[in-house]
């Protein structure tokens, strides 16, 4: 079978090299080459590829929020890694049956992934299950989002974190508030949005919410010995503070 391939890296000689390195690989068709994560999300949406080779660190979407949009869609791509750094629990990699890779990249090692992904795709199989297995499995990494993708209609857009107000999550989806609007995140949980915030900027203030510090507006004491947030959104959302999340605000803003 032909395998319809898309690659991502943000290092223009990393491509040429990935796609080098694929032409030589028997039975494999590249459909794509994105320069970055987003781009990445666009030509999977559009080629619809059987196999996807990501770089992990890139520029506004990296390879990981890259399977986080794409675990939703139908029929999902297989997943290889691409990476420089071995600080991002290679083992999580093994047990979620995808693949990773080194750089530089062998044409060995990389016959070997796709021959992988060969077996993967002619074996029937719940991919979602095994993407959310994939990024459970991963620890928090050093490095905080500084944009966040959401979906406006058709449109995959970035927003920057910082205007993030809060995050909230109803009826198993989650949302995040700017100043103007409400969006859906492809997070299942807030736990695992929480995993790639700043842990200084944005705290858990309730079961259902997440707050970032610096646009809360006002602290309203309640005779249940709870409070409530006020944000500085545009609608002055009253955001719940439980008593047991409290102490740390308390510890900021010394109240």
């Amino acid at each position: 079978m032909t395998i319809r391939t898309v690659f991502a890296d943000d290092e223009k000689l990393a491509r040429e090299e990935i796609g080098y390195l694929l032409q030589q690989v028997d039975d494999v068709q590249v459909v794509g080459a994105a320069e970055n994560g987003l781009d990445a999300v666009q030509m999977i949406e559009r080629e619809r590829p059987d196999l996807v080779l990501l770089d992990i660190e890139m520029p506004g979407l990296d390879g990981f929020q890259v399977v986080r949009e794409m675990r939703s869609i139908d029929n999902p791509p297989r997943f290889i890694f691409v990476t420089a750094y071995d600080r991002y629990a290679l083992q999580a990699f093994e047990v979620s049956a995808l693949d990773y890779l080194m750089k530089p990249v062998s044409a060995d090692r990389l016959a070997q992934a796709i021959d992988k992904a060969r077996a993967s795709l002619e074996t029937p199989e719940n991919l979602s299950e095994k993407l959310t297995a994939l990024l459970s499995a991963l620890p928090g990494r050093g490095r905080r989002l500084s944009k966040v993708p959401v979906r406006r209609r058709k449109h995959l857009l970035l927003i920057d974190v910082e205007d993030v107000a809060y995050s909230q999550v109803k009826d198993g989806i989650v949302f995040v508030a700017t100043r103007d609007t409400q969006d859906v995140v492809a997070y299942r949980t807030l736990d695992e949005f929480a995993v790639d915030l700043d842990p200084d900027v944005f705290y858990r203030v309730h079961r259902s919410f997440l707050a970032n510090v610096n646009h809360i507006r006002e602290i309203i004491p309640l005779p249940s010995g709870n409070y409530e947030l006020v944000m500085d959104d545009a609608a002055a959302t009253h955001v719940p503070l439980s008593r047991q999340h409290a102490r740390e605000l308390r510890r900021i803003y010394k109240w």
